[in-house]
């Protein structure tokens, strides 16, 4: 079934993910009452906000993928492509600062699942409901389409890969030149750098829709 409201937002917004809009959802994430639920919904917003990186990424992460070394949070994610009926792997690696907000509550889910014994192979583990009981699969990772539930559940607003256009707008705002569109292209590990203008004319629409929403904003004051 097509998700036609869904579709609708998408063609719609013209603007990335607010600060303020991002710490709703992480409220919204606090308030989860499960430990384990609330922990992943927080870690799940701030990987996504820190990387922006694709959801088969992500929901591939492996325990042993998050470390800690030299006062930096490294998160390597692992990329599989279909290129003429051969798939090809690659791996990129993300280094952010211990201290940045958002590192805390990834390293908060880690620690947590490092004490369960056994701990999963997959720092985002697959879970099943059996009779009203929620059973961590150990060896097999999230989907993709649970990732979308967690994210949609914290905002109807949100997408996925609003994430995604949002750290590419992080990277323009710091330098709308372009080269601000080749910094994207290392940034989100793109394979083809005129990806990254996209993400550029991206910025400026959501540029202009603030300017002329603030003009609006003032008229009517």
């Amino acid at each position: 079934m097509t998700n036609v409201r869904g579709n609708s937002l998408r063609v719609n917004r013209k603007t990335v993910i607010s600060d303020k809009e991002f710490q709703e959802m992480l409220n919204r994430a606090e308030e989860i009452t499960d430990k384990f639920f609330r922990l992943r919904a927080l870690a799940c917003l701030c990987v996504l906000r820190l990387t922006g990186k694709r959801r088969e990424e992500i929901a591939r992460l492996e325990m042993n993928d998050v470390k800690i070394e030299n006062n930096l949070l490294n998160l390597t994610f692992t990329l599989e492509k279909k290129r003429k009926k051969k798939v090809l792997t690659s791996q990129s690696t993300k280094a952010i600062p211990l201290m940045d907000p958002l590192v805390k509550p990834i390293i908060n889910f880690h620690e947590y699942l490092t004490l369960l014994k056994p701990s999963p192979k997959f720092f985002f583990p697959r879970m099943k409901s059996v009779f009203g009981h929620n059973i961590m699969i150990l060896d097999c990772h999230i989907s993709g389409r649970q990732l979308f539930n967690i994210v949609r559940s914290l905002s109807q607003e949100v997408w996925l890969h609003l994430f995604r256009e949002t750290v590419a707008s992080d990277v323009v705002k710091s330098d709308p030149t372009i080269i601000g569109a080749f910094r994207v292209q290392r940034r989100l590990d793109l394979d083809d750098y005129r990806t990254g203008f996209n993400y550029v004319r991206r910025f400026a629409s959501d540029v202009i829709q603030r300017e002329l929403k603030e003009l609006q904003e003032n008229a009517q004051a």
